[in-house]
């Protein structure tokens, strides 16, 4: 999420000397993009991926000689921080077998993966601008669902679900610029593969 040039200046410049609320700020800026990236490195395991994040600020916040000129700066030095987290997890555990092939430590694979982190964040963050039901509806849309069957899966009749449907898309329309609808069209086929890919069954 973009900020301004002038409040990006001065909450860096207080992350780099580690005042604790725009460290915080800092953490909740970043958090979705490095949740997703951090779910997917550990999604066959028993780590939580907030607390490999958790892990990885605590060791930054205790780093204070590491400075940035940059937010993007501190974004990539903690998607490298995780990977290398990731990594040191599996040497410990005796987990290399299962991951020798290496997809997920590859370079290639891990900016697939940065890529694929950022796209569902920010697919999540459109939709979340809709009342629940309306996103849900949305996303059962686009995912190929057809009236009469998303009526049953809510209990709802099929004109409320046209109407929800409407509504959502005109509501969007009026928040988002074009780019941005544009980019909700291409995110929600992201997001379908993603749930797939991942095990996870109805929404």
């Amino acid at each position: 999420m973009m900020i301004p040039e002038k409040e990006e200046t001065i909450l860096l410049k207080n992350f780099n000397r580690r005042i604790e609320k725009d460290f915080g700020k800092v953490y909740s800026l970043f958090y979705n993009d490095l949740f997703y990236f951090t779910a997917k490195l550990y999604q066959h395991t028993e780590v939580e991926p907030r607390d490999a994040i958790h892990d990885v600020f605590l060791n930054l916040w205790q780093s204070p000689s590491l400075k940035f000129e940059r937010l993007t700066d501190i974004k990539a030095y903690l998607y490298v921080s995780l990977r290398n987290h990731f990594k040191s997890y599996i040497r410990h555990h005796q987990c290399v077998e299962k991951y020798k092939a290496g997809q997920l430590l590859d370079k290639d694979s891990f900016e697939v993966d940065i890529i694929e982190s950022e796209t569902l964040s920010t697919f999540h963050y459109i939709l979340g601008l809709l009342p629940e039901e309306s996103a849900e509806i949305l996303k059962l849309f686009f995912d190929g669902w057809k009236v009469e069957e998303i009526a049953q899966k809510l209990g709802k009749n099929k004109q409320t679900i046209y109407n929800k449907k409407s509504e959502a898309i005109a509501y969007l329309k009026n928040k988002l610029s074009k780019d941005s609808l544009l980019l909700l069209f291409i995110l929600v086929n992201s997001e379908r593969l993603q749930r797939e890919k991942w095990g996870q069954k109805d929404l």
